[in-house]
């Protein structure tokens, strides 16, 4: 593939190895956020078009603006877990290549 920014993935970086163990919780948290910003967006879409839809009256821009301003907040928490992942990752494999933590431990199975 050729070396040029358009042609290159934006999601992907030479320094960074292509897998790494992180924690679970993180992934949870992130799934949480997801679930959250997904309902204010229904919330602030149903909100422009209830007028249309009901004859109700739409959300005051107050509050949209607070929804919106969760929005920013929760986006920039994902980014923070995001930073712990790749901080984690990024140490792991720099120091054993994998986490080994439970490979020493005594087989609860005995083979």
């Amino acid at each position: 593939m050729p070396h040029h920014p358009p042609a290159q993935n934006p999601w992907s970086s030479d320094t960074d190895p292509e897998l790494g163990p992180v924690p679970l919780a993180h992934l949870h948290h992130i799934d949480r956020t997801r679930h959250a910003i997904d309902a204010i967006a229904r919330l602030v879409g149903n909100s422009a078009f209830e007028p249309d839809a009901t004859g109700s009256k739409p959300l005051d821009p107050w509050t949209i603006a607070a929804l919106m301003g969760g929005v920013q907040s929760m986006c920039d928490y994902v980014g923070t877990l995001t930073d712990a992942m790749l901080e984690q990752a990024r140490s792991t494999s720099a120091d054993t290549g994998m986490d080994r933590s439970l490979h020493h431990a005594a087989s609860p199975i005995p083979s």
